[in-house]
């Protein structure tokens, strides 16, 4: 079976180039992603592959049912990219002025349509059903949830979810599996402090924002220098902040932007209790008031175990015993599978894509980001052998 893959994908490996270079050119913003939901379709078409899409989504669901009864196994793809002005000299560069497949998605794209064309042309494999979920907005809006809502894990119930995302990481040829918490929860934090305003010369009249602003940004420093252990993780980092309208002008009112991230359920309640106590005592303290407005972004992204070792077994037998790598540390990124891994029994993997003696070396979310195109097949073998071998599980 192994050999088959092998042979089978290899065979497919300028069929996925051409794919890839393609939604690389022309790139789209999340929930914009309507050029690259027509080329999905367009190709789930050609492979006489069923699909759905919902209301007000650029999403496409695809279905493969095999010969036999059984499992259903999700396999995931993220469709949207960057505002970035890619700075690549390739013939495959971005044509979208500003936007950018900075992250991979155009990668992981061609390889769920790989992944759907072998399965397409070897049903009689299938001992139940593969559904192809291409997801928008990853990036920003969290596609995810909004499509499991509409009813992409039913008809037929999912069993297993799988993704993957491509990673300059590892070298090409290599995959990584990370064992329980793979990426942070996110929250996005709006800060108000709010004084009086008065004539710079006469600061005695009024109550700076600006000043109270620095002492509330001082001790939010110590949240997680103080109040989080360090065997435990968080970042809290402040963006943006804002405020007054004239050098010589007592502001009263500043705003600030920040992002917290956390890989701990209770670590993340807790802090969040914390922030908001530090920006109003604080405020009250200084003789103003300041007041904290906290949006709930990605939870955490937890790895079933049972399935990632069904990826490492996938791994190892394409890739030799040496295989597959395993991180050690989870990523303070966020990512939105978490709401699949939450729906069903799930898990994502990282798939290396760097060559530095090609040039492909650049992190992801860089004007420079590339991937060395061998990664592709690479990436729907392991699809393939590791959906096989979850519609197995009993």
């Amino acid at each position: 079976m192994i050999s088959n893959i092998k042979e089978t994908v290899l065979a497919m490996r300028n069929w996925l180039v051409d794919i890839r270079r393609d939604f690389h050119m022309f790139p789209e913003l999340g929930n914009q992603e309507f050029r690259t939901q027509e080329k999905i379709k367009e190709y789930l078409t050609q492979m006489h592959i069923p699909y759905e899409t919902y209301p007000d989504s650029t999403c496409v669901v695809g279905l493969i049912q095999g010969e036999n009864p059984g499992k259903t196994v999700a396999i995931r793809a993220d469709m949207d990219a960057l505002p970035i002005q890619e700075a690549n000299d390739v013939p495959y560069r971005s044509q979208n002025e500003g936007v950018m497949h900075a992250c991979g998605h155009d990668a992981h794209m061609t390889i769920l349509l790989g992944a759907a064309k072998y399965f397409a042309e070897n049903r009689n494999l299938l001992n139940g059903n593969v559904k192809l979920l291409f997801q928008p907005a990853e990036e920003s809006t969290g596609g995810a949830k909004r499509m499991i809502q509409a009813g992409c894990m039913k008809n037929p119930d999912v069993d297993f979810a799988i993704g993957l995302h491509v990673s300059t990481g590892y070298p090409v040829g290599t995959i990584a599996v990370r064992y329980g918490a793979m990426n942070a929860a996110s929250d996005d934090i709006a800060i108000t402090i709010h004084g009086k305003s008065a004539h710079g010369a006469h600061p005695d009249m009024g109550i700076d924002a600006v000043a109270i602003s620095a002492q509330v940004i001082n001790a939010l420093q110590t949240v997680v220098s103080r109040r989080i252990s360090a065997n435990d993780s968080a970042v809290l980092t402040i963006g943006t902040i804002s405020g007054g309208t004239a050098a010589n002008i007592i502001a009263d009112q500043v705003k600030m932007m920040a992002t917290l991230r956390t890989i701990d359920h209770a670590t993340r309640e807790n802090a969040k209790e914390w922030i908001a106590k530090i920006v109003q005592d604080i405020s009250h303290g200084m003789g103003g008031s300041g007041e904290t407005v906290i949006t709930k972004g990605y939870d955490l992204l937890i790895n079933d175990k049972q399935v990632n070792d069904v990826i490492a077994m996938a791994a190892k037998e394409l890739l030799g015993e040496d295989q597959p790598a395993v991180n050690e540390e989870t990523s303070l990124g966020v990512e939105d599978f978490c709401y699949f891994t939450q729906a069903c029994k799930g898990a994502y993997y990282s798939l290396g894509c760097a060559n530095p003696e090609k040039g492909f070396h650049a992190p992801g979310h860089n004007e420079k980001f590339d991937i060395d195109e061998d990664c592709l097949p690479i990436g729907v073998m392991a699809h393939v052998a590791t959906t096989l071998k979850l519609l197995e599980m009993k």
